[in-house]
């Protein structure tokens, strides 16, 4: 069984899209895909369009959208306010704000509806675990897939509170293992390291603990037939959505950079 990763990153997602065109383009199809935050939105709408040219469409679109060019790119915010977004992002940028279009999109859409089998994860705060969502609304399963501590509240689904998937394992690698996959295609939106040194404050902080996280994870997920496909987008802003055109072809490239590994890898 072949499954699909896709990691959460932000507005960097869109460097997924850019990459489904070109597994697309190689003919692979997968049992079933899993992402975590922006990755369970961008895996969502490919499993509900069933391709990737309508999905790559319309994240064009949305890309040159007057709502999404109006939000604050994280590298417009200065420094000192990143030290304090945790308390104010979730009065300033209320969660209807920024799950507008996913709302529009998905609301009513069940995941029994999409025409492939998709799953994705959050963490359920009660009880500390990472839970997968496969069945029933989709809508409220991405919404808390995708509620980035600080930023956005918890989401609460039939009684119990969750946020973003990626708190746990922002890169889904053991969750197909989990659910029955044999192998496993990762794609892995990369985001700018962070030195101890460079720690100046505490979103700073935030962001090497991240780095930390990820590593103890990529060492519990080197073993087994996971082929991890880095996507280089290092240089692009976490909540920056005006460059999703570049972000496109960037995971793109980095699929025609290893088509020959990923086909070897499948066979």
């Amino acid at each position: 069984m072949l499954a699909l990763s896709l990691s959460g990153g932000g507005a960097k997602g869109a460097a997924h899209v850019g990459a489904l065109l070109e597994l697309e383009e190689l003919g692979i199809k997968f049992d079933m895909i899993v992402g975590t935050s922006i990755g369970a939105l961008v895996g969502a709408g490919y499993s509900l369009l069933g391709e990737a040219k309508p999905l790559h469409d319309y994240a064009l679109r949305l890309g040159k959208s007057v709502l999404l060019k109006k939000m604050p790119g994280s590298k417009n915010v200065p420094s000192f306010l990143t030290c304090i977004g945790a308390n104010l992002l979730p009065s300033i940028f209320p969660s209807y704000v920024y799950f507008y279009i996913l709302k529009k999109i998905f609301k009513g859409v069940k995941f029994e509806d999409l025409k492939m089998n998709f799953f994705c994860t959050a963490v359920n705060l009660e009880s500390g675990e990472l839970e997968i969502f496969n069945e029933g609304l989709l809508y409220p399963a991405l919404k808390a897939s995708m509620a980035m501590p600080g930023a956005f509240r918890p989401v609460k689904i039939n009684g119990m509170r969750y946020i973003d998937g990626g708190a746990l394992e922002k890169t889904p690698v053991l969750t197909p293992r989990n659910l029955g996959a044999d192998k496993v295609i990762v794609l892995k939106l990369l985001s700018k390291k962070i030195k101890f040194k460079e720690v100046k404050n505490s979103a700073s902080a935030f962001e090497r603990i991240d780095d930390i996280r990820e590593k103890i994870s990529e060492d519990l997920t080197k073993s087994g037939e996971n082929l991890i496909i880095e996507l280089p987008t290092e240089n692009f802003h976490t909540l920056d959505f005006t460059q999703t055109k570049d972000l496109i072809e960037t995971g793109r490239k980095a699929i025609s950079d290893k088509k020959d590994l990923i086909l070897e890898t499948i066979s």
